[in-house]
């Protein structure tokens, strides 16, 4: 491994020092012969992460990657969250005169990745760009690798906690925002270690700076928005000088008609990412049957995004249906899209100048399948969703069959992987580069003549025509012949046994096949460049192209797995039905055998029931009742089927969840304070078409103080869809009560508010108790939900089945037998407690007497002076 002197005289310590002023905030390769070498801190904070030795050299730490295989060690970095920046040598050293001329290449940052080398191919990666003030924030993304680049602001009260949920859909690879931002708004925390922060400030924008973003109008009042593009469009353009010449223009995107998913629920409900952080076991991984990556990511975006728009809903559920009912054609397309390759990334390496030659073999491969699909769309009796595809697909055969022709004819059927290995180009595709070939292919027949006639002049049977790549070609005569070499060849070079000469008609020849060679490279990069832009000239019909192909991907993979796993197709309306017979949660049943998953029911209508209060034992199934109905609601507005023997949901607009339990140390916040904050933002968030999900609301703290809290937070989802008191009717159906709500606890006095609010139903978890052969009583969970409450909640059961020791146990049935036998004989409150109240009362609690007496009073009729008074009068109360 080639080593620096550390000394500051050094030329070569300077030029590195230099280059790593230039980029402070990245992770330095410096190209040392046949090695990228890293020095310092970044050697220090790399070696680990790379897996290389950290070596010393004159008292500096280093180490150093191969750069025949830096990709790999690349990705590594990239993966953990760092920018790299790449000093090559800029000459061959051995013609440098003195020391090697490097430069910084290429700044690779986590956002702005082009090369399938460093990518995910079936998910996004995505630079986000943050401007925040008082008021609201503004928010531009863009994916280097496909060409996406819009922006969006929000200003509002609540705005943070849409800032929350729309980045938690994104999870940006990188986030360029301020300090004051990322500390405020404790980005770091919620983003976790995949997100690379950056803290990058754009120069103060010129008037050129707006040029390219469409519409002036568009942007008015929207500072916010444009303000993050500008920041978003300037970085790309400063640290990624191959992209500058992709058209980086945003759009404005409006609120979308879509579900509202939280951090929390996309979190809990495993949507994209298994608790293990797996994408396997999470939802994206149980739906997606896709063919092609950009099948997969639109896949991801529909499971993040469910719609609110029932003309669209219905529109993908009846494409769904029918490609369920064509389970042939079904195939057959799957089969024709398994041969598209990432049609996105590969127009867009086209449009940065970032594209090798097998792009354009993948583009045209991909063109092939165009006809095959159109035909197979056309020949299946397919609903006006599908139908529409295919007139789509037929509108662009025109522009791709040119292009595809084009393709066929210029690029040869297995490209090399790199320009300057040559060889791209098809014969007869140029008449120019066909006459440069012949030069180049016949040299060794015209050598071979030429030795011939040599032989023959000179009488000197051993003469022969040779190369090297230091003095070229030479006609080599051995010692023993010298006297028979004419005065026409000129000495090359002298070798023990032999002399080297030149003659003029090999030096002709020579000329030709070198430039030759030289010119045949030089003309295929440029009929490439060409090529490139005969491609970019039907850049809209390839996008267009394969935006349908991705939409068509996820609605076969979608019928795929609804015809697999038996699942239903929903009905969605506009009502606020919530009924599922025999549900399943998709994710569990997936990883259990065929048949074992105990399916569920649920009926919810926002007014009776409006919300379900589910006790019962741990370990019973009430967390994967709760998920489910969530799950089957948002694969319903996806366009889905869902696992259920029948489903009719009223559209959702939010699903929110408080759903286990998360410390987050980081932020100094303990599982109460989360608990609290999840369900401080359900209950200001919620509205009446919102679906509720509650866990165990309260459990963090006192048991008083947790039943006080949950009694409260229900009954006020319960009323929260009431008009005020005194408020007049509205014309139209009756409105919910509140907002569709399922709440698990384990605090049985909640089950008495089923008697005491309208709209409160119970639920309970099914469990049967038995004796074994040993006389050993042994709980049996049903996983099975039946009306009415449960009567115990077997934790002690479940304390058992984890391990505690039998003494610990017996100890705890002990206890459990005292404290049950006290309930039972405690002397009751009094005979009026028995008595039947004209007004429901909540039993918990006894109200204050001076809240009751202030609860009675009527300002309207009180004088300033009796107003005065009363107060005094109750205050001393108190």
């Amino acid at each position: 491994m080639p080593t620096v002197e550390k000394s500051e005289e050094t030329p070569l310590w300077r030029q590195y020092k230099a280059l790593k002023a230039s980029t402070p905030h990245a992770l330095l390769l410096f190209r040392l012969g046949d090695f990228y070498e890293l020095f310092e801190d970044d050697a220090r904070v790399a070696s680990p992460v790379l897996g290389v030795v950290l070596t010393q050299r004159q008292g500096s730490p280093m180490c150093g990657i191969p750069h025949h295989s830096s990709s790999h060690y690349i990705s590594k970095l990239l993966k953990a969250g760092f920018k790299v920046a790449i000093a090559d040598q800029m000459e061959d050293p051995a013609k440098a005169k003195g020391l090697v001329k490097r430069s910084v290449t290429r700044l690779i940052t986590p956002g702005t990745l082009v090369e399938d080398e460093y990518l995910d191919s079936r998910t996004t990666n995505y630079l986000v760009s943050l401007a925040y003030d008082t008021f609201g924030w503004g928010l531009a993304c863009v994916e280097a690798s496909t060409g996406e680049f819009w922006a969006t602001q929000v200003l509002n009260d609540h705005s943070h906690l849409q800032l929350f949920s729309l980045l938690a859909k994104l999870e940006p690879a990188e986030l360029l925002a301020t300090p004051k931002a990322v500390e405020e708004l404790k980005l770091r925390q919620l983003l976790g270690p995949r997100t690379s922060i950056t803290f990058w400030e754009q120069t103060v924008p010129g008037t050129d700076d707006f040029a390219g973003f469409g519409d002036a109008a568009v942007w008015q009042n929207r500072h916010l928005a444009l303000r993050a593009a500008l920041k978003a469009r300037r970085y790309v353009a400063d640290t990624q000088a191959h992209l500058k010449d992709a058209s980086l223009i945003p759009l404005y995107r409006e609120s979308a008609a879509e579900m509202q998913l939280d951090e929390a629920a996309i979190r809990t409900l495993e949507l994209v990412l298994s608790s293990d952080g797996e994408r396997r076991h999470s939802l994206w991984g149980v739906l997606d049957r896709t063919q092609t990556p950009m099948g997969s990511r639109k896949l991801k975006q529909w499971i993040l995004h469910p719609s609110t728009d029932q003309v669209e809903i219905e529109r993908r559920l009846n494409c769904v249906e029918e490609l369920v009912k064509e389970g042939a054609g079904r195939k057959e397309i799957a089969r024709t899209l398994s041969a598209v390759a990432d049609i996105e990334r590969v127009i867009n390496r086209l449009a940065t100048r970032s594209a090798s030659p097998r792009d354009l073999a993948a583009l045209r491969d991909s063109l092939k399948q165009a006809a095959p699909l159109s035909a197979e769309l056309s020949r299946c009796e397919f609903c006006s969703g599908i139908d529409s595809l295919a007139k789509a697909l037929k509108e662009l055969e025109a522009p791709l069959q040119a292009l595809r022709a084009l393709l066929e004819r210029a690029v040869v059927e297995r490209p090399p992987a790199k320009l300057s290995d040559g060889g791209l180009i098809q014969d007869g595709f140029d008449k120019a580069l066909d006459e440069l070939r012949a030069v180049r292919s016949d040299s060794r027949k015209f050598l071979a003549e030429l030795e011939a006639r040599e032989r023959a002049a000179t009488g000197i049977g051993t003469l022969k025509v040779g190369f090297n790549s230091v003095f070229g070609y030479f006609i080599e005569v051995t010692k023993a012949h010298q006297a028979k070499v004419p005065d026409r060849f000129t000495r090359k070079q002298t070798l023990a046994n032999a002399e080297r000469y030149i003659t003029p008609e090999l030096k002709e020849l020579e000329t030709k096949i070198l430039h030759a060679e030289e010119e045949c490279l030089r003309l295929e990069l440029e009929l490439f460049e060409k090529t490139r832009e005969g491609v970019l000239a039907q850049d809209e019909p390839v996008r267009r192209f394969a935006h349908l192909l991705a939409e068509l991907d996820v609605l076969a993979a979608l019928a795929e797995v609804a015809d697999f796993g038996g699942w239903v197709k929903p009905k969605v309306d506009l009502s606020y039905a919530f009924n599922i017979e025999d549900g399943r949660h998709p994710i569990v049943e997936a990883l259990l055998p065929a048949g074992t998953f105990v399916p569920n029911s649920l009926k919810l209508d926002g007014t009776d029931p409006q919300a379900l209060v589910l006790t019962g034992p741990n370990m019973g199934g009430k967390s994967v009742y709760l998920r489910q109905s969530a799950l089957i609601a948002i694969l319903a507005q996806m366009g889905s089927f869902v696992p259920a023997a029948k489903a009719e949901l009223g559209i959702v607009d939010k699903v929110l969840t408080r759903i286990g339990s998360r410390d987050q140390l980081a932020r100094g916040e303990s599982t109460f304070m989360v608990e609290m904050r999840e369900t401080s933002h359900i209950l200001k968030s919620a509205t009446p078409r919102s679906l509720i999900l509650l866990d165990e609301v309260g459990r963090g703290t006192s048991t008083y103080d947790g039943i006080s809290i949950a009694w409260a937070v229900l009954e006020h989802l319960n009323k929260s869809g009431q008009a005020p008191e005194g408020a007049p009717a509205k014309a139209g159906p009756k409105p919910p009560r509140g907002p569709r709500t399922l709440f698990a606890t384990h605090y049985f006095e909640l089950t008495e508010l089923a008697e005491l609010l309208p709209g409160v139903a119970n639920a309970n978890v099914e469990a049967r108790e038995w004796t074994n052969a040993e006389g050993r009583t042994e709980v049996v969970f049903l996983h099975k939900i039946s009306p009415g409450p449960a009567d115990r909640s077997f934790g002690i059961h479940v304390a058992e089945l984890a391990g505690l020791p039998a003494a610990c146990i017996a100890r705890a049935r002990e206890i459990l037998h005292g404290l049950e036998n006290e309930a039972r004989t405690a002397p009751s409150s009094g005979s009026a407690a028995a008595e039947p109240s004209a007004e429901p009362t909540l039993p918990l609690f006894d109200e204050n007497p001076v809240l009751h007496e202030l609860r009675l009073l009527n300002p309207n009729e009180l004088t300033p002076i009796e107003a005065l008074n009363k107060l005094w009068e109750l205050k001393r109360k108190l």
